[in-house]
């Protein structure tokens, strides 16, 4: 319960700032790489429509035959509710650098600096970060066992080989760096979902593609495959405003780089972006926390953050607990699960 410090004696001035841990800002939030979709409550329908047209010859006489086909399907949507909870004792700072922005008294405790550095910035950041994986990581129990006891083939309506090797490696825990299990993230929906028309939950609709181990070398290889397994209609609405993005794991930067830094390799392949990134063939590659050897590609309208508010997400409350208790607590509360919607134009790359 105590906050794991080992101060020591003030002697001298301290150094400014207070250094914290390297972080990556939550990439799919801050740049809207998804589409974010709050006030959705228990229980929400998402609703998927599509259409088919046959062109026929004019019936002059009598009726003509009805073709082609109008369809929709509705998904039920229900957030799960999560809590990032923490209780502390600020005791342990009387003695540190802390104790300068402390009010004089026995009852006071709180330092408004390890508020700011601590709480408000390297605790909620690590929040940030732990959402944002689980949005696109996360696996529940129940869909690891299911997709576990499918037979693994090459047809894309039956589960890869590496999908199944993929979603068994997520481990459900407690631990920095595993998955809550709470609610199923990007890529098990994709490769396990009810989101269709029987409402089943089955192998879903998502492009296969089954990749490598990506280093410098093979790097335009495998971005090669991701790219020819993109539908064609997914491409000509990319030319007209339905911007495709492929989503990478942030080690793919480093290994772009490398590779362009080779003469021999061909320069135009990733090309540089203004923002400082790159894109190949024309499509943003964008970063976020999934596996080495994992890519998506889709447009932000079919991956959905839902959430009741999206302010939760941005909320911390530090409070004091009740007397005649003398510790603190920190309390996030906010509602998440990911939605994945047309399912056939969206490509998954599991190496």
């Amino acid at each position: 319960m105590a906050i794991t410090y080992t101060p020591i004696d003030i002697r001298g001035k301290s150094a400014e700032p207070v250094i914290e841990e390297i972080l990556f800002q939550n990439n799919t939030l801050d740049k809207g790489l998804v589409t974010f979709a709050d006030n959705v409550k228990a229980n929400t329908i998402f609703t998927e429509a599509g259409a088919s047209v046959v062109q026929q010859a004019l019936v002059t006489s009598g009726s003509p035959t009805s073709k082609g086909n109008l369809s929709a399907f509705d998904t039920i949507v229900s957030p799960v509710q999560i809590e990032y909870y923490k209780d502390f004792d600020y005791n342990v700072l009387r003695n540190s650098r802390f104790n300068t922005s402390i009010k004089p008294g026995a009852w006071n405790m709180l330092s408004s600096d390890f508020e700011r550095v601590v709480i408000g910035g390297l605790y909620a950041k690590k929040i940030a970060l732990n959402a944002e994986y689980n949005f696109w990581n996360n696996v529940k129990a129940g869909t690891k066992t299911a997709v576990a006891a499918l037979t693994a083939g090459p047809a894309n309506t039956s589960v890869g080989a590496a999908e199944k090797t993929l979603v068994a490696g997520f481990t459900i825990g407690e631990a920095e760096g595993n998955v809550s299990g709470l609610y199923d993230g990007v890529i098990a929906k994709m490769i396990y979902n009810n989101s269709n028309a029987a409402g089943t939950a089955g192998v879903g609709g998502r492009i296969k593609v089954a990749g490598a181990t990506i280093t410098a070398s093979n790097i335009k290889e495998e971005y090669d495959k991701l790219y020819a397994a993109i539908p064609e209609v997914a491409l000509n609405a990319q030319n007209n405003g339905s911007e495709l993005i492929i989503y990478a794991p942030f080690k793919h930067k480093q290994l772009i780089a490398i590779f362009n830094n080779n003469v021999a390799n061909y320069k135009d392949a990733f090309a540089g972006t203004p923002e400082g990134g790159y894109s190949f063939n024309g499509i943003k590659i964008e970063y976020v926390p999934i596996p080495a050897n994992v890519m998506i590609v889709g447009s932000k309208e079919r991956f959905f953050w839902c959430t009741d508010l999206e302010s939760d997400i941005n909320y911390l409350q530090v409070e004091k607990h009740a007397s005649p208790r003398k510790d603190y607590f920190i309390d996030a509360v906010m509602s998440a699960e990911a939605h994945v919607t047309n399912q056939r134009f969206n490509v998954l790359y599991v190496g």
